[in-house]
């Protein structure tokens, strides 16, 4: 009997003791997840009584929260890009969602709420944005936002308007605030798995040229992981992470402002622009001798995507058009020097002349992103380069 007694104690400590890591856990980032970790593991010390009123009550809040939430789920415009991806910390994006969801702003003004506009997003089993199977494709796309853009109608991506010319299948396996690393270890998921395509990456010039000293280690081995997966499924349901941030960001600073150049003007219409995205002669991108690992898992092509500084350059009376020989940039790292490099740079600044005539604009704004538009002009550029 004693035995019996002692058994069940153990299994109800266990039980409180993984409901309320578990619990808790919703309400941290993934990599602060061990703050969860510490204070269940300080509750297995409390007595039964003290246990059960912790649970009780971690459960009333969790699930008031859950329906306040509902009731008073606040919007803004990164509101709908965390039901895109996971979190900063967990940066995958959310399986098989469906959305239908109302568009405002734009990341250089996102209280804007001025202009809307109607945007389906849908996602396949991996998390990225896509009509077809991967398998069906004869490359694969590899990008950070400019491609995944939650800003854009499935029917606007890049993928969708490349694979209405029936000339290829182009499969998006890109996803926003990525970086270099995160495209190589992509690549690696899809070779690793079998999956030989050619890959095609598109390298952002405001925020992919940087010196990168740690690979993103790992992150491929999770793209497909069911344990971590499912775990996400639920902390997304609750979304308490993002929510309770959200709150906590409303009685912060806003030092966007301070980062966004609100003074110029083109053709008369007001155009933000980043300040840090008005790139500099010696921009350049290094690699540490830890990449040298991903010499097997180079994309076969690297587009390179300019800022809107870039694109609009002449127009903006205290910014020097940088020229910069991206390729020569590029080559200067091992693993690429077998990749093909093309520059849309011009393409898309010659472009941008032209539907200036119309008072059309190929980026957003108020915002960084290349619009409908523009990317119908990208897509073209890189069409035209695979049929040559």
């Amino acid at each position: 009997m004693n035995e019996q007694y002692k058994l069940k104690k153990i299994s109800l400590s266990l039980f409180h003791f993984f409901l309320v890591f578990f619990i808790l856990s919703l309400f941290f980032s993934f990599d602060k997840i061990y703050i969860a970790l510490i204070v269940a593991l300080i509750t297995i010390f409390f007595n039964q009584k003290i246990k059960k009123i912790i649970s009780i009550n971690i459960l009333v809040l969790t699930f008031s929260l859950k329906i306040i939430f509902l009731l008073l789920s606040p919007e803004d415009y990164y509101s709908t890009l965390s039901k895109t991806i996971y979190e900063k910390d967990y940066l995958y994006g959310v399986r098989n969602i469906e959305l239908k969801v109302n568009i405002f702003g734009g990341n250089l003004n996102p209280t804007d709420k001025s202009k809307t506009k109607i945007v389906n997003i849908s996602t396949d089993k991996y998390g990225f944005r896509n009509a077809i199977d991967f398998k069906d494709s004869d490359f694969i796309l590899i990008g950070d936002s400019m491609l995944h853009n939650h800003r854009i109608d499935d029917n606007y991506l890049i993928n969708s308007i490349l694979n209405k010319s029936k000339t290829f299948k182009f499969y998006n396996a890109a996803l926003s605030s990525t970086d270099v690393g995160h495209y190589l270890e992509t690549i690696k998921f899809f070779k690793e798995n079998n999956y030989e395509r050619q890959f095609i990456a598109f390298f952002f010039t405001g925020n992919d040229f940087l010196n990168y000293e740690k690979v993103q280690k790992n992150y491929s081995d999770k793209l497909n992981n069911i344990i971590y997966r499912n775990y996400f499924e639920i902390k997304e349901f609750f979304d308490f992470f993002t929510k309770i941030k959200f709150v906590i960001q409303i009685f912060k600073e806003n030092k966007l402002p301070d980062r966004v150049d609100k003074n110029k003007t083109i053709n008369d219409e007001k155009v933000y622009f980043y300040k840090s995205y008005y790139v500099k002669p010696d921009q350049n991108l290094n690699l540490s001798k830890k990449f040298d690992f991903y010499k097997n898992y180079s994309p076969d092509i690297i587009v390179i995507i300019p800022t809107k500084a870039q694109v609009y350059c002449k127009y903006i009376q205290d910014y020097n058009c940088p020229n910069i020989n991206y390729e020569s940039v590029l080559k200067n790292n091992k693993i690429f020097e077998n990749s093909l490099i093309l520059d849309s740079t011009q393409y898309l600044t010659d472009n941008a002349e032209i539907f200036l005539n119309s008072n059309k604009f190929i980026y957003e704004k108020e915002d960084t992103h290349l619009n409908e538009l523009g990317l119908n002009i990208l897509s073209k550029f890189l069409l035209k380069n695979l049929n040559s």
